[in-house]
């Protein structure tokens, strides 16, 4: 009786000791670090929908999620300061760069550390064809930098004016690049300053066509200055400038201006849900921004569920080259983790709304 007593509570101990280490491993949150710079409208509303989606999602599967949150200023060593501080609080992942230059600073730490980061918006070609745990569903911008090149020299452009930024040289270099290999005329570069300066060397340059490679406030400044003076001139932006350029400004001077991007249209009744419900918690109009933000917050949040939230499982899940559900359908991300796409949408503001032109095969 007494063996069977002590053999009994034994077994109770294992057992409350499997369901207390059960309870541990069940309960232990996985955590995900954010470093956005909020300095630019892009970046805030990333940084926004992120914030939105933790209270949102609170746990994969049954594991809390936290969210590590760094809103460092936009410079290097902040930015690459807010990520070795990521680094030593352990976390399982790390998610950001509105912009291709955060992005090129967030893909040097990722590769030295082996930490998976995510960039949100980061499209620079530089970024592209590297194992070094940084993946993103955003296509380069070389995609984007063909089809510009394609439909200038399409439409009998000769002289074109690219008007560039000089802060984000890590996403406009490998655009101009890209534009030069499709567009057999002539290109004159003119680095974007604000005020009359500007002004007068787009107006010297004579152009027949014009494309900024600029943030949305910068485009609108371009085409102030020059619908009056060049009406005839064939206007367009990168993605970069039309995300968000209808929230800024709407006036007549937008109509006909042409914008490169992979689409408005947002897919799949899950995607369109959230959308929508956080468009009318925070009483705002979302953009690319929300809309990769989500889709890389699912596709990060699917993998933990199917491998683990260990960095090592989680680089070699995305490593892995397969196509996702995403609010802009079906997208790929290759071997190197960089995001593919074989067309562009060319969009067009016709009396204060933006809608498709036409789809661009890349050749």
């Amino acid at each position: 009786m007494k063996k069977y007593t002590l053999l009994s509570a034994a077994v109770s101990a294992l057992i409350i000791a499997a369901a207390a280490l059960s309870f541990w491993y069940f309960s232990r949150p996985i955590f995900i670090g954010v470093v956005l710079p909020i300095d630019t409208s892009l970046g805030n509303e990333e940084n926004l929908f992120i914030r939105y989606y933790q209270d949102t999602h609170p746990k994969i599967g049954l594991h809390p999620v936290k969210f590590i949150i760094e809103n460092p200023p936009p410079t290097e060593t902040d930015v690459r300061s807010a990520f070795q501080r990521l680094d030593r609080q352990g976390v399982s992942a790390i998610i950001g760069g509105a912009l291709s230059k955060d992005g090129a600073w967030l893909a040097d730490e990722a590769g030295k550390t082996g930490i998976p980061t995510f960039g949100i918006t980061s499209s620079s070609a530089l970024l592209s064809g590297k194992k070094d745990s940084f993946f993103r569903l955003c296509p380069t911008n070389t995609s984007q930098a063909i089809a510009v090149g394609q439909y200038y020299q399409d439409h009998g452009v000769k002289r074109l004016a690219l008007v560039t930024s000089i802060d984000n040289v890590a996403y406009v270099d490998p655009f101009i690049e890209g534009i030069r290999g499709d567009f057999n005329g002539e290109i004159v570069q003119i680095p974007f300053t604000s005020g009359e300066e500007v002004s007068q060397k787009i107006i010297d340059s004579n152009p027949d066509g014009i494309f900024n490679i600029l943030s949305a406030k910068d485009v609108i400044q371009v085409i102030q200055i020059v619908r009056d003076r060049l009406p005839n001139v064939l206007i367009g932006s990168s993605s970069w400038g039309s995300v968000e350029i209808l929230s800024l400004y709407s006036g007549p001077s937008l109509d006909g201006v042409l914008f490169f991007s992979l689409g408005l249209d947002v897919y799949g009744d899950e995607y369109k849900a959230e959308i929508a419900d956080f468009e009318n918690k925070y009483n705002m109009k979302t953009t690319n921004g929300s809309q990769y933000s989500i889709s890389v917050l699912h596709i990060l949040y699917d993998s933990i569920k199917q491998v683990g939230a260990s960095r090592e499982a989680i680089n070699t899940y995305f490593e892995t080259p397969r196509t996702y559900d995403t609010a802009y359908d079906k997208m790929a991300m290759n071997e190197y983790g960089d995001g593919t796409t074989d067309r562009i949408t060319l969009l067009q503001t016709i009396n204060g709304t933006m809608s498709t032109k036409e789809i661009i095969q890349i050749k």
